[in-house]
């Protein structure tokens, strides 16, 4: 940058820089249901694009599997997000927290920076997330057959660590496949260390190629 504001930490890193907002944590909550479950944000974000939501499930033994994911809401005022599980009885429970590439006024009291456009690209109130994980490198790994169709699972090894959520905005399209398509669903295995995928459809290619995901925490 050639003038304006920038925080350097001792590692280096760019923490705060007036003319690159920084994803940043906009709101947080906690969601739980019976076949379906959905988070109301405390206050709408006013992102253009969806923002970004990280969800922690509870670790209870079990794989909770959200196979269909949308957003409520629309540009400038994204109000929530809703789940449906994969399993029509599933219990889907845990915490989120929402992100966006931009900043929302949200302290009483502290610092805010604004961009040339009179953008707001940093306040105290809304940290920057920190991103932990990141791949998209899913090893297929078989196929249950349902009473309708078929679900196609992938993996990859990634142990969550204390305090990690896992974005789930990757996961609220379809997956490919040659038939007529197909809901796509992340999962936390806990037991086995790994991130899942999944495809409900009547077929399904076992290479999804590199779809990403994110895993982050609120605090370093």
């Amino acid at each position: 940058m050639s003038y304006g504001f920038q925080s350097i930490n001792d590692s280096s890193f760019v923490q705060i820089d007036s003319d690159a907002p920084r994803l940043c944590v906009l709101t947080k909550g906690s969601y739980s249901g019976n076949g379906s479950a959905a988070g109301t944000f405390a206050r709408a974000v006013t992102s253009q694009d969806p923002p970004l939501v990280f969800i922690r499930p509870t670790q209870n033994g079990q794989i909770q599997v959200p196979i269909s994911v949308w957003f409520t809401g629309g540009p400038g005022n994204w109000t929530g997000f809703s789940m449906i599980a994969s399993n029509i009885n599933g219990v889907l429970s845990g915490q989120y927290f929402v992100a966006a590439w931009a900043s929302m006024g949200t302290a009483a009291y502290g610092m805010r920076l604004w961009g040339a456009g009179g953008e707001l690209v940093y306040d105290s109130g809304a940290p920057a997330v920190v991103v932990t994980f990141a791949a998209g490198n899913w090893t297929y790994l078989g196929n249950d057959q349902l009473q309708v169709g078929r679900r196609y699972f992938w993996g990859i090894n990634k142990v969550m660590g204390v305090g990690e959520y896992v974005s789930i905005n990757s996961f609220a399209m379809h997956c490919h496949n040659p038939a007529s398509g197909g809901g796509c669903a992340v999962g936390v295995d806990y037991a086995n260390g790994r991130i899942m995928m999944y495809s409900l459809a009547s077929a399904a290619w076992t290479d999804q190629g590199h779809r990403p995901f994110l895993c982050a925490k609120l605090v370093a």
